[in-house]
């Protein structure tokens, strides 16, 4: 593929895969990001080593975050989805854990213990307002939220 057709190919978005911005400035050694999840061109969700859920709007600042919020029992953070409105789904490095969080709230609204009785990491989540799939190191969980 020639770079005109792969920049065809990639979109408008892709022009010269020049770096535009770097978001955050001051995290300290460590605190890695293991996950980025784009709700709009401007609007992303990220999540990584440090334990937290920053939620960036690049229109504002891309030195600050303009909301965060904390893993509470201080396990990494492997990956995280939005619906694109208010919630968040956030998957921790211990014991397969599955938070929901509302954007309006500053504390999770419910957890999920998947992985038992050995720990693993939940590697990948999708979900909405009646499902959610999490995989495990040794299974893909479903949960069915329209069960009585």
């Amino acid at each position: 593929m020639s770079n005109s057709e792969l920049n065809g190919f990639l979109g408008c978005a892709y022009i010269s895969g020049q770096l535009l911005t770097c978001l955050g400035t001051e995290f300290h050694r460590g605190a890695g990001v293991l996950d980025v999840f784009y709700e709009t061109p401007s609007l992303l969700l990220s999540c990584g080593y440090d334990t937290y859920i920053r939620y960036w709007d690049i229109r504002t600042s891309t030195r600050k975050c303009v909301q965060e919020w904390e893993e509470p029992h201080d396990s990494a953070l492997y990956c995280i989805r939005s619906d694109k409105n208010h919630m968040i789904a956030s998957g921790s490095s211990y014991y397969g854990v599955v938070r929901l969080w509302d954007k309006r709230q500053t504390q999770c609204l419910q957890s999920f213990h998947l992985s038992s009785p050995t720990s693993s990491p939940v590697y990948c989540l999708r979900f909405s307002t009646t499902h959610l799939y999490a995989a495990l190191a040794s299974a893909l969980h479903s949960l069915d939220f329209t069960a009585p």
